[in-house]
């Protein structure tokens, strides 16, 4: 039986362990000659992207987007259900281009008009009832991060998959950037008459010039635009259909646990307690794959 930690107990614990990130960038001011990052030089480009993807300074930082899922049959946009969902990630400095990136994700689906846990879901498609509705956790897993992208062919998950991640060119527009990530993996089918696996995700990060020109940040504020397109999963029933399945959503980087989504707060302290009691040890738990 797992046992969980009292909450006041954690959320003061979760507090001091972030003492340091908020010491870091409390009260910085602004320098006269403080420069934004030269987009162009791969170092600056990389350091970038892990402020606005995590911290450059080790600590803990997540990703958050609430959305939903929806299946493409000929040609329409059907909703199924919505999507809750967060990635912690820890980043450490290898070299000037690299990045050793540690993360793992709990996700959660949810019921489009309650917003509560999906425990039981009807098709729409095909007016099967599910009972069975899974939930996500996968991770940790260890990539290098480069400014061109993730080096997939070091996780060995991957080692048999065709699969591909990069960074665009970042996108500037007065005070705002915007940084996308493309992640493509395709595999064999697994069995004869099931379709092969296929996953396509495009998330973009969005931040203000001007804090990263702010020295001493390890991190800024950033918001995330996600969306997806994968095949169907078994436990949807959606054998013999021919189907996709699209994902979108919308959500922040945070750097403290207590300033995720409530309701994903209530989830994951009763599903996962370990993931909010001690994420750094997650981090640094077994290995995925």
């Amino acid at each position: 039986m797992r046992t969980q930690k009292d909450g006041s107990s954690r959320r003061n614990a979760l507090a001091a362990g972030a003492g340091g990130l908020a010491a870091l960038t409390a009260g910085v001011p602004h320098s006269a000659s403080a420069a934004a990052p030269n987009l162009d030089d791969p170092k600056d480009f990389l350091t970038t992207v892990a402020k606005m993807r995590g911290a450059t300074d080790g600590s803990i930082a997540m990703g958050w987007i609430t959305g939903q899922r929806y299946a493409i049959v000929d040609g329409r946009a059907i909703p199924m259900f919505g999507l809750l969902a967060s990635t912690f990630f820890q980043y450490t400095r290898i070299d000037d281009l690299t990045f050793e990136m540690r993360s793992f994700e709990v996700a959660y689906f949810t019921d489009l008009v309650t917003g509560k846990l999906l425990e039981r879901w009807e098709n729409p498609i095909t007016g099967i009832i599910i009972d069975d509705i899974p939930q996500t956790r996968m991770g940790p897993s260890i990539v290098p991060v480069k400014p061109g992208g993730f080096d997939l062919s070091a996780v060995p998950s991957m080692a048999n998959l065709d699969a591909n991640h990069l960074f665009r060119p970042a996108v500037t527009q007065g005070d705002d950037i915007w940084i996308t990530e493309e992640i493509k993996i395709a595999g064999d089918a697994p069995a004869p008459g099931v379709p092969p696996f296929r996953y396509n995700e495009m998330t973009t990060y969005n931040a203000k010039l001007s804090d990263l020109a702010k020295p001493g940040l390890a991190t800024v504020p950033t918001s995330i635009q996600y969306q997806s397109f994968v095949g169907m999963s078994p436990w949807l029933g959606m054998e013999g259909i021919d189907a996709m399945n699209m994902g979108r959503g919308s959500g922040r980087r945070a750097t403290r646990v207590e300033d995720m989504p409530a309701y994903y707060l209530e989830l994951t302290e009763k599903y996962h307690p370990d993931v909010l009691n001690d994420p750094l040890s997650v981090l640094h738990g077994p290995r995925e794959g």
